[in-house]
């Protein structure tokens, strides 16, 4: 899907971008307090900012640090200080590489694995239920809509 070429906004389009913007904004603070409140249901010592590391680990059962600092666009110390954090509570594990023994692999512990599909149920339930009046044709224009904008504000 090729995106629109950038030009200045149409003046009459201006309220139409404002109502966008603030939609866009109370999406985000759901997500920030939504982030803040499955970090506590995993675990309660765990920062909001490490379930998108833990989340990719669970997805991908095994990764590098690398692939996920390239990922997430994220420093690599500060990965560093949240896997060693994510270790020190006993939801991520560190396994040596065998081909090259520079390399580590993190990978979910059991723990983890458990606590995650019991949140997973828990908000697809959610989800569902808050879904459940919606008609098919919106469902299908949320998803189409979502995509879209997700692969629009990819990072280049």
């Amino acid at each position: 899907m090729e995106t629109a070429e950038r030009t200045t906004p149409i003046p009459e389009r201006s309220a139409l971008y404002d109502a966008t913007e603030e939609q866009m904004f109370a999406l985000i603070q759901i997500v920030a307090r939504s982030k803040r409140e499955v970090a506590s249901q995993l675990e309660h010592l765990m920062t909001p900012a490490a379930l998108p590391v833990l989340g990719i680990i669970m997805r991908t059962k095994r990764i590098t640090q690398s692939e996920i600092c390239d990922k997430l666009l994220m420093d690599k110390a500060a990965l560093s200080r949240m896997v060693t954090k994510l270790e020190e509570l006993g939801l991520v594990t560190r396994e040596v590489d065998e081909q090259d023994r520079r390399v580590s692999h993190l990978l979910p512990t059991e723990l983890s694995v458990q606590r995650w599909k019991e949140w997973l149920q828990d908000w697809r339930r959610d989800l569902r239920d808050r879904l459940e009046g919606w008609n098919d044709e919106d469902l299908s224009a949320l998803i189409s809509l979502l995509g879209r904008l997700n692969e629009d504000m990819q990072v280049s």
